[in-house]
């Protein structure tokens, strides 16, 4: 459960075992089924949601109906390799005629999609032919499938093909011309007299005249490169027509990995006009991360959206419903791998407290099968190996390594990324925010705090604090990444409508924070609402001292309180009637640690991510390996690992006729040796 990427659930045979192992979030496989209509869907869940795992449920059973084709395209790994040489790209930018380099990346970003689209197909025609003896049969007789499987082959080599189109509006013609002329003239006569008979007279007249004449013209013309999306569509269906193929899905993951410009181009020039022009032959299935999907041209109200994050799932009727969902999905979830190994999930489990053990490795997890799987990894390593049965005690411990483990790391290792000072003091001012979410949730555990808290018995829980709603999107990126994450959206004890939100079971367990609500009365079905845990004040004194709102074009500085003025004319500068405002988020409690980072050791996030999983797992690790952890290609591993070896920060090594990667002295040193600045720093 703890895999990233598009695992393939097999067994050591190579048996496939998704159909045994899926388990579905909703009743009656409801988001499994979902994505099977003829309706272009997006599906939007953070990281270990189950999005991918989703996918390949519903394409493996799309290979039992021949009137849908299907094709997997991770567009993360696609748009890596459109990615050009920069070297190469300053070379080609010396010359006028040559591409700019924003059009040259959306040429080879579409150019490589639609060959992933096509070389897709392509494979899932194959699948389908194994999976069936019919079609087998069918091959044999009349070579269908490996007409079309040439076909294909064909229009990928095409696509590499450049089309160009005459765009020329006026032709302008620059003529020149010579004229040679030379003329000679000669005459000659000869004779020769001779008395007799043999008489003769030859008399010879020459003459010559020679005249050239050269002319030139000379004219350009004006071509333009272009990829002709009306003709591939009609070329894809006219392929598959033979087939009686309906319905082509194009299964789009990792879509919100894309930097925004390329999110734009894939959805602008890409997926809208497939979706649109299609005819309904193309329909799309995207997975995205909340809060980050481009939609550009699509039209909401004709596709269908599901989101896999708790609240979304299962907050429509009440808290308590809520929560026995998420409790009846981690246990559905965890007995059915067991029970596919002939094991019973009592026989790990604390007999006395069984029920709270359920609903501990829901709090820790939160409906999120790829964090339950590091879990129940640690708990594994922590209890299980010592003859030790699952206990609430157990679940804490395993959800607090998780947390230091796999997010602390987080602000630590961000302040190195290779962005601009604001970028990373974007990173830091968020941890500050955490930090006083953090601290207070620690000065609410005093029964003096409030006098709720005086008629709960021993520690009152108090990670759970509730925001207005319009503040959702100051903690996207927190809850992205897992320190917070919405619960439930309530009315308040003033009737105001606000979201909930509650702290990461493991940040918890380290900062000594009771997680939960209290049970039993009416009263406390409410007690996320008191207005002890309201931090829309601690938010907006956050907002009036790090966030800084500035114009892009006079540089004009404006309050905090001006926000939703300028919100409502689009943030159109109202100094300079040009500019756009912008906001920043200003880390001015870390802006000296953030300026002692020297410029050779910044990194790109991809680089600092091999690094931190190296120092993480503490051992030498393949390719493959830190991909996983990492949800990137092993080639983009391999390559990006070669580069941190030639600056003395990664030891590659071959064992075996692989190659090991592990941390080398320089690294630790400089990227890991201050342990403190990973712990958040909490005031009591």
């Amino acid at each position: 459960m703890k895999r990233y990427r598009r695992a393939e659930l097999e067994n050591g045979q190579g048996e496939d075992l998704i159909e045994k192992l899926y388990v579905d979030p909703l009743p009656h496989e409801h988001v499994y089924k979902t994505l099977r209509q003829a309706n272009t869907t997006f599906l939007v869940g953070r990281k270990g949601t189950g999005k991918s795992t989703v996918f390949l449920r519903a394409q493996k059973s799309l290979l039992n109906d021949s009137a849908v084709l299907s094709t997997y395209v991770d567009i993360k790994t696609v748009y890596e390799s459109a990615q050009v040489d920069p070297a190469l790209v300053q070379r080609m930018l010396k010359h006028d005629d040559a591409l700019s380099e924003e059009s040259l990346g959306q040429l080879t970003l579409m150019t490589s999609f639609l060959q992933a689209v096509v070389a897709g197909i392509r494979d899932d025609l194959d699948k389908q032919l194994k999976n069936s003896w019919r079609l087998r049969a069918k091959e044999a007789f009349t070579g269908t499938y490996s007409d079309l499987t040439h076909e294909l082959n064909k229009f990928i080599r095409e696509l590499s093909q450049p089309v160009f189109v005459d765009v020329q509006g006026l032709r302008t013609v620059a003529a020149s011309g010579e004229v040679r002329q030379q003329t000679g003239s000669g005459s000659s006569i000869g004779g020769r007299l001779a008395l007799g008979a043999g008489s003769s007279l030859r008399a010879e007249v020459t003459e010559s005249f020679e005249e050239t004449n050269e002319s030139q013209e000379e004219y350009s013309k004006l071509l333009l490169r272009t990829v002709d999306v009306k003709r591939l569509i009609l070329t894809l269906k006219n392929l598959i027509e033979p087939l009686g193929a309906k319905r082509l899905f194009i299964f789009v993951d990792d879509f919100s990995e894309l930097p925004l410009e390329a999110m734009r181009t894939v959805v602008d020039v890409l997926i809208a006009p497939l979706n649109n022009w299609s005819e309904e032959l193309v329909k799309f299935k995207v997975a995205a991360y909340p809060g980050r999907v481009y939609y550009g041209a699509l039209d909401k109200s004709k596709f269908d959206e599901v989101n896999l994050d708790l609240y979304n799932l299962y907050g429509q009727s009440s808290v308590a419903d809520m929560e026995e969902k998420g409790v009846d999905f981690t246990r559905r979830l965890l007995e059915t791998r067991l029970r596919h190994f002939g094991v019973d999930a009592q026989r790990f489990i604390e007999p006395r407290s069984e029920s709270a053990v359920w609903m501990a490795l829901f709090q820790a997890s939160l409906g999120n099968p790829r964090t339950l799987g590091y879990i129940l990894y640690f708990i594994y390593e922590n209890q299980l190996l010592y003859g030790k049965r699952i206990s609430v005690v157990g679940v804490k411990d395993a959800a607090q390594r998780y947390y230091e483990e796999k997010l602390e790391p987080y602000f630590a290792i961000g302040r190195f990324l290779h962005e601009s000072f604001e970028e990373r003091s974007t990173i830091f001012s968020l941890r500050e925010l955490l930090e006083r979410i953090v601290t207070r949730a620690r000065v609410l555990r005093s029964k003096d705090a409030a006098s709720i808290f005086r008629k709960i018995d021993g520690q009152h829980p108090t990670s759970h604090f509730n925001v207005p709603q319009t503040f959702d999107s100051l903690l996207s990126t927190l809850e992205l990444n897992f320190f917070v994450t919405k619960y439930y959206v309530m009315s308040n004890r003033d009737g105001h409508r606000v979201s909930v939100y509650a702290l990461n079971y493991g940040l918890c367990e380290k900062q000594s924070i009771a997680f939960g609500r209290p049970s039993g009365s009416r009263e406390q079905r409410l007690y996320f609402v008191e207005r002890v845990f309201d931090n829309g004040p601690l938010l907006r004194d956050y907002i009036a001292s790090n966030q800084e709102i500035t114009c892009d074009n006079c540089r004009t500085v404006f309050a905090a309180e001006d926000l939703d003025a300028l919100r409502r004319f689009n943030m159109l500068c109202p100094t300079c009637r040009a500019g756009t405002c912008r906001v920043t988020n200003i880390s001015r409690k870390y802006e000296d640690l953030l300026r002692g980072v020297l410029e050779e050791q910044m990194l790109p996030a991809a680089e600092l991510g091999i690094l931190q999983t190296l120092n993480s797992e503490a051992k030498a690790l393949y390719a493959g390996d830190i991909a996983g952890e990492l949800d990137v290609s092993y080639q983009l591993i391999g390559k990006r690992a070669k580069r941190l070896d030639e600056q003395d920060l990664v030891e590659r090594e071959m064992v075996r006729g692989r190659r090991e990667y592990k941390l080398s002295a320089t690294a630790k040193r400089v990227y890991f040796s201050d342990t403190e600045v990973a712990s958040l720093r909490v005031d009591d």
